[in-house]
């Protein structure tokens, strides 16, 4: 009986580490997409950029709300800075409210455009 007791408890913690690692590698993506973006803002307004950080949280399945999301260009740097909260299913009864943030520095790619 022990025996599975401990078996139980392994598979909770992997399937919570499992929950929580895939939630911080969606991360990673929408933070290397968002450096992308910023990349080849080119001459869009701030509100394109941040559009486009939005769609790209879509894509990848992060609910991103557009007033979580800040756009600066100064002179040929542009900075964005993101910051939302994605539910996390770290045991099958319990749900985390986990806050992620990004700041995203980046220097303006001369020409360039973002799709």
């Amino acid at each position: 009986m022990a025996r599975i007791i401990q078996l139980a408890v392994v598979a909770l913690v992997l399937y919570g580490a499992w929950q929580a690692g895939s939630a911080q590698l969606d991360h990673f993506k929408l933070e290397d997409a968002v450096r992308q973006i910023a990349e080849f803002r080119g001459d869009r307004e701030d509100a394109d950029v941040r559009a486009a950080v939005v769609a790209e949280g879509s894509r990848l399945s992060i609910r991103i709300d557009p007033a979580g999301v800040t756009v600066r260009k100064v002179v040929d740097h542009v900075y964005i800075d993101l910051v939302y909260t994605r539910p996390v299913q770290v045991l099958p009864w319990y749900q985390y409210n986990w806050t992620f943030a990004a700041h995203v520095e980046s220097w303006q790619m001369p020409g360039s455009r973002i799709k």
